[in-house]
């Protein structure tokens, strides 16, 4: 029975994550940096990290990026998110479970975006071949701040309130 629900947990938070990820695609450019966007679609792996542990948050963004990228058809995209994704959250888990009582979801997400962010342009020059992509860097690096606040703020509200719940039997 806890299978089920563990399962159940893990298809909700991909599902929420894709979803995220369509609103946020389908929204007019909000920041000032091209191709920089919030990472809504990651407060879904934040709240699996802080909610059900560090093997819950790997697979959701496993499964959400490697399913959005297919959804999208472009394996370029799936390997940029992939990429950012997976080293976002390895660096995620890792100050979670080394800082956890120290540094607070915030912190954890703004972490998150940056390394994020440097594992895509990482990436994508390994994909072109061409430096000047690093000139994009420090840009991405701040970017990373406000939007990893606004993940870890939307992420802590959300874990907040679903801790508050009661459980249902069964």
């Amino acid at each position: 029975m806890f299978e089920s629900r563990r399962i159940a947990d893990l298809a909700l938070l991909v599902s929420v994550g894709l979803v995220l990820s369509v609103i946020e695609n389908s929204l007019p450019p909000l920041l000032p940096v091209p191709g920089a966007k919030l990472g809504l679609a990651n407060i879904a792996t934040v709240i699996a990290l802080y909610l059900f542990g560090p093997k819950m948050a790997l697979e959701v963004t496993v499964l959400r990026t490697i399913t959005g990228g297919i959804l999208r058809g472009s394996m370029v995209g799936l390997l940029l998110s992939f990429t950012g994704g997976l080293a976002s959250t390895l660096v995620m888990i890792l100050l979670f479970v080394l800082l956890g009582g120290y540094l607070s979801i915030t912190g954890v997400s703004v972490a998150g975006a940056a390394v994020h962010n440097t594992a895509q342009l990482a990436t994508a020059y390994l994909l072109v071949q061409h430096a000047a992509l690093f000139y994009y860097l420090p840009y991405l690096l701040i970017i990373s701040i406000p939007t990893g606040i606004f993940v870890g703020y939307a992420s802590r509200r959300v874990t907040t309130v679903l801790r508050e719940l009661p459980l249902t039997a069964g």
